[in-house]
C-alpha cells in the first residue's frame, strides 16, 4: 500500500520548472491566524540608554517600555550595575523585555531600524513635528548629563521635548514613546506598516 501512494505522488507532483515559487515571507503563514502581518511590515521600537544613573531611573524606563511596547532596552555605562535592582519597575517588565548591557550603542542597531537621539541641543527638531520611523531606537542621555556628540552625530535623527524646565530620563522616555503611539499609523510608510 505505501508503495502505491508514493506513486500517486509522484504522478501528481509538477515537475519544479512547472511550479509556482511559494510567496516571500519569512516564516510559513499557514501557522499564523489570518492577518498577522509579515515580519519585514512590522513597526517597533527599542531604547539605548546611554552611562543610566541609577536603578530607580532604569526601573521606570522598563515599566514605560512595557506600557508603550518597546521590543528591547540596551544600556551602556557601569553606574547603573554597581547599583541596586529594580525599585521602581512595580511591574517587573524586566522579565518580559530584554534589558542588555553592552559596551557601544552602536553595535546593537539592528538592521532598518534608525537611532533617533532625544537631546536637548541646537538644531534639535521638536518632538510634536516629529514623523517617527517605522523602526526606531531610541537613545536617552544620562540624568545627570548628555549624549555625546559623536552619539547625536551617528543618529539620523536628534529630537527634543519643547518644555520650560528639565525633564528626568523616565519622564522623557514616556513621552516619546507616547508621541509614538498617540501618531498612530502616522509613521514614515504610513498605513503599509502595522
Amino acid at each position: 500500500m505505501g508503495a502505491s501512494l508514493l506513486a500517486i505522488a509522484i504522478a501528481q507532483t509538477p515537475p519544479i520548472s512547472n511550479r509556482t515559487p511559494p510567496p516571500q515571507s519569512p516564516y510559513n503563514r499557514a501557522f499564523f491566524p489570518k492577518g498577522t502581518p509579515l515580519v519585514a511590515d512590522k513597526r517597533y521600537s527599542c531604547i539605548g540608554l546611554y552611562n543610566p544613573k541609577s536603578p530607580e531611573n532604569v526601573g521606570s524606563v522598563m515599566r514605560a517600555a512595557g506600557c508603550y511596547g518597546v521590543a528591547s532596552v540596551f544600556y551602556t555605562g557601569k553606574r547603573y550595575e554597581r547599583a541596586a535592582d529594580f525599585v521602581t519597575d512595580t511591574k517587573r517588565v524586566h522579565y518580559d523585555i530584554p534589558l542588555i548591557g553592552i559596551d557601544d550603542l552602536k553595535k546593537i542597531l539592528p538592521l532598518n531600524c534608525v537611532p533617533v537621539a532625544v537631546e536637548l541641543v541646537e538644531g534639535a527638531r521638536p518632538l510634536p513635528e516629529y514623523t517617527h520611523p517605522d523602526r526606531a531606537l531610541y537613545i536617552f542621555g544620562p540624568e545627570d548629563g548628555s549624549l555625546d556628540k559623536e552619539i547625536r552625530d551617528w543618529c539620523e535623527d536628534v529630537v527634543y521635548i519643547p518644555t520650560t524646565g528639565c525633564m528626568n530620563l523616565a519622564a522623557t522616555v514616556n513621552v516619546v514613546l507616547y508621541d509614538r503611539m498617540a501618531k498612530g499609523l502616522n509613521t514614515r510608510s504610513g498605513p503599509k506598516f502595522r
